[in-house]
């Protein structure tokens, strides 16, 4: 059995679950790249990720209310199966597209520009 194969096997024993089907997705979509996909082994299971994430959540616990990012919730995915951040993939689990970034100027800083003030007037 693949390893997309046993995250989908894992879905379905709960297909009412929201949270897992979102990670096992993710998971999923981690494996179309080989060298992640050989990560997902049979001791690395959706349970044990979904596990890691409670208990992250329950360090983060504030009386009854836990709150985690995204970032934070794929980041201990990632830290489970041992992948490497991948924040576009983190956006597309979610349903969203990664914001574009800018990329910096090259140099040693930002532009810069000389003003004589006697130019203006």
């Amino acid at each position: 059995m693949t390893a997309v194969e046993r995250i989908n096997s894992e879905m379905q024993k709960n297909p009412d679950d929201r949270y897992t089907e979102i990670v096992g997705q993710y998971v999923i979509d981690r494996c179309a790249a080989p060298e992640e996909e050989k990560k997902v082994t049979d001791k690395k299971t959706l349970k044990g990720a979904m596990e890691a994430v409670y208990a992250l959540a329950k360090k983060r616990k504030q009386g009854n209310t836990a709150v985690l990012t995204p970032g934070e919730v794929f980041g201990e995915v990632d830290r489970y199966f041992g992948f490497t951040t991948d924040e576009a993939a983190q956006w597309r689990a979610v349903g969203m597209t990664a914001p574009a970034v800018k990329a910096a100027p090259t140099g040693q800083g930002p532009a810069r520009m000389a003003l004589d003030l006697d130019d203006l007037w």
